[in-house]
């Protein structure tokens, strides 16, 4: 069984050695690992063609034009030929047994096809965070994940960066479509949840770094700062600030998603629902929130 990391980079010069050498020194070692870099300016290059000049195995794809997160990670994903496919962030740090673990979580759920992780919050320093998980910022508490999940909630469940998945030609060959509020992680997360084969493993197999300059993720130590429900507190997705905004991604999601699996019904429930409660939703997750920080 080959296995493959898909990783995309953009201007990711800080924090990319500690990414690289987490998943070099994988207690079991991946087959390949691709990198598409999307126009990095800062050493970001450099950095990668060092590391590819002393490992084989990582293969990079310099591009010449800024294609953008989906479109590069849709690239990303088509040039690796493994028969599992790890995602991963430029400025995360893998822990040691990560990949062997998200193999044995597959063999434990012969059903599975896809599998995302929880993580530990780190700063830039790489010091942990807040005492929570990620699963805890985003208010994830579930092992078994349901297309449901997805309609209810709006928001992406699945963080990419935690996320592996097997091999799936009809998947990789379809577009990844570009909307507001919807990357690749959450496109990947529908399809397979769609086909009832998306798990979620509990164990914090990486870390997940919160800092300025993400270019895709919650802002973490934002998140804990900020009182005002309009941001959104526990929910994943950054440009869900305000309860406008999620309504109009609600809207977004029963009117433009073309799984033939969504039950749009159930999706106008919901938006009929939040309508009239949604700002106090966002209150009440707000204080669950604080409780929880509160509490640890």
């Amino acid at each position: 069984m080959n296995l493959s990391v898909s990783m995309i980079t953009f201007q990711g010069a800080a924090y990319l050695q500690a990414q690289m050498d987490s998943i070099l020194g994988q207690s079991l070692p991946v087959h390949e690992i691709i990198v598409c870099d999307d126009g990095s300016t800062d050493g970001t290059r450099e950095i990668l063609a060092d590391y590819a000049a002393a490992h084989p195995q990582i293969k990079l794809q310099f591009n010449t034009e800024n294609l953008g997160t989906v479109a590069n990670m849709q690239q990303c994903l088509r040039l690796s030929t493994g028969d599992i496919i790890f995602l991963a962030d430029q400025d995360d740090v893998w822990l040691p047994n990560k990949v062997k673990k998200t193999l044995a979580f597959f063999e434990q759920n012969p059903t599975a096809e896809a599998v995302f992780s929880n993580a530990e919050i780190i700063d830039e320093a790489g010091e942990t965070q807040f005492g929570m998980t990620l699963w805890d910022i985003i208010g994830f508490p579930f092992g078994k994940v349901e297309l449901t999940d997805f309609e209810t909630r709006v928001d992406n469940v699945v963080t990419g960066a935690g996320l592996a998945m097997k091999r799936d030609a009809k998947l990789l060959a379809m577009d990844i479509p570009v909307l507001p509020g919807l990357l690749h992680d959450g496109w990947i997360g529908l399809y397979f949840a769609a086909k009832n084969a998306l798990n979620a493993n509990p164990e914090t197999l990486f870390q997940y770094r919160s800092h300025a300059n993400q270019q895709v993720g919650g802002k973490i130590a934002e998140r804990s700062q900020l009182l005002d429900f309009n941001l959104a507190l526990c929910d994943g997705v950054p440009v869900m600030k305000d309860f406008k905004t999620w309504r109009e991604a609600m809207k977004r999601l029963y009117t433009n998603l073309t799984l033939p699996y969504m039950q749009t019904e159930k999706i106008q429930e919901q938006i009929d629902l939040y309508a009239e409660y949604g700002k106090t939703y966002f209150q009440l997750r707000a204080s669950l929130f604080l409780f929880m920080k509160a509490i640890r």
